[in-house]
């Protein structure tokens, strides 16, 4: 972040959710739930391009970085990585799908940078499961 804001280039973030991921835990097991995990990890990794910044922020979430890139391009490659995850074939005919917000920021703090996102994931999760929202912000 200290770095975007010397270049001054447009900075796009991401905050994903796994959709009802507690009920996958109670249903098949928290191992089970692990490996849910990995396979999601692996999907958004292998999704991002290559100066993308992905990691775990907190139980079932994950924060994207996507340095140099306008919200229209953040929420092209926010909607490649929900229809990839969409996409993966379970056991017992599971369905994992995951909710998002993505924001572009410019000269915004990290700290309300991380408030905005978590709005508006909870916004897409309430409005629909599977679901990608976006939102330009400033200052």
């Amino acid at each position: 972040m200290k770095r975007h804001g010397k270049n001054r280039k447009k900075l796009t973030a991401a905050l994903i959710d796994i959709d009802d991921f507690k009920g996958i835990n109670d249903t098949y097991g928290h191992l089970y739930g692990d490996y849910v995990m990995e396979r999601v990890s692996k999907t958004i990794i292998n999704n991002l391009r290559q100066n993308d910044i992905a990691g775990r922020y907190g139980g079932d979430e994950f924060l994207i970085i996507l340095p140099d890139t306008s919200i229209e391009e953040g929420h092209a490659v926010m909607e490649r990585v929900r229809q990839k995850i969409a996409e993966l074939k379970w056991e017992n005919d599971l369905v994992v799908t995951i909710s998002g917000s993505v924001l572009e920021a410019d000269n915004v703090e990290l700290t309300n940078l991380l408030n905005k996102l978590d709005q508006l994931l909870y916004r897409a999760k309430h409005k629909s499961k599977n679901l990608i929202e976006y939102l330009e912000i400033s200052g």
